[in-house]
């Protein structure tokens, strides 16, 4: 996939890269619980980064090298090192935290931020109906967030925090395809994470072992995966109909935590999640017939074409 692609929406290639993309992010987020038991968040953090940069450059180079890389909207690209710097230190201690099937599940309110947060970013309108279902989804996240519950309650409140960072991430993509290359979008942010990464790096330094450096080099190469995959993702199709496929990622958690930790998720955390999984359904539901009103079908050309 490169970005000769003529920027139509291509709505199953969406689907299908949010897929993936989940799957390899579901890997990376087991592979940094594990290290994060061992190696303080900053490292985890920095090493990942430098881990993860090789697989962009390379993806750079093949879409057209350092001329995809030209910008004339320099801001947008240090907002989101930004947001990727908050969204990495708060999610990664989240993660340190937490069940990991508990922390995935408080991910899938991205999608009710994502359509909240599309009113005033995108100028996007929102009915009646998918407001009661931005607000069903909200109860569905206290539930999970369980109020009162001391320490465990900061840390399921920074994940969500997290969500919402994550949120602000994929707007942007969104917003700013039509004038950005995918490589521009995803390598600036990674690189000015590396070079975070060796300034605080040395403060919290603890000798890895060669298999330790295995696993962070495992941590980098899912993780650029998944950022390729969701950014192509969030390119191709409009952001209510990949969000949903998020879901997907409470199958890899549980399957990986029970695997790993023998943690399974608690029975509120799933509570919570069906109903935030419902609400988001709904908002997708709502919003494909929005884009059906708006745009009338045309006859299939190809699999890949703007039909759904």
């Amino acid at each position: 996939m490169t970005d000769q692609l003529d920027g139509a929406d291509r709505p199953r290639l969406g689907i299908v890269l949010m897929l993936i993309g989940i799957a390899a992010f579901s890997v990376m987020d087991a592979t940094i619980k594990w290290l994060t038991a061992d190696f303080p968040v900053p490292q985890v953090v920095a090493l990942r980064s430098w881990f993860g940069l090789p697989l962009l450059c390379l993806l750079a180079h093949f879409e057209g090298g350092l001329h995809t890389l030209k910008t004339s909207r320099p801001l947008v690209h240090i907002g989101r090192y930004i947001l990727v710097l908050v969204l990495s230190f708060s999610f990664f201690w989240a993660l340190s935290q937490m069940k990991l099937a508990d922390v995935v599940a408080i991910t899938f309110a991205a999608p009710i931020f994502i359509a909240l947060l599309s009113v005033p970013l995108l100028k996007e309108t929102v009915g009646l109906r998918r407001w009661v279902a931005i607000g069903a989804g909200f109860c569905g996240v206290l539930i999970m967030l369980r109020p009162g519950v001391g320490v465990f309650q900061w840390a399921a409140l920074v994940a969500l925090g997290s969500v919402v960072v994550y949120a602000l991430l994929m707007i942007t993509t969104r917003a700013f395809k039509s004038t950005e290359s995918t490589a521009a979008l995803m390598l600036y942010p990674q690189l000015g994470m590396t070079l975070t990464g060796i300034v605080i790096a040395p403060f919290f330094w603890v000798p890895p072992s060669p298999g330790d450096l295995g696993l962070f080099s495992l941590a980098g190469l899912f993780g650029s995966i998944g950022v390729i995959c969701l950014t192509h993702a969030f390119r191709l199709a409009p952001a209510a109909v990949v969000s949903p496929f998020e879901y997907s990622a409470l199958i890899w958690a549980t399957l990986l935590g029970f695997l790993l930790w023998r943690e399974l998720p608690a029975t509120l955390t799933i509570v919570g999640a069906g109903i935030v999984v419902a609400s988001g359904l709904y908002i997708i539901y709502r919003e494909t017939i929005k884009i059906g009103r708006a745009q009338p079908r045309l006859p299939s050309m190809s699999p890949d074409d703007t039909g759904q």
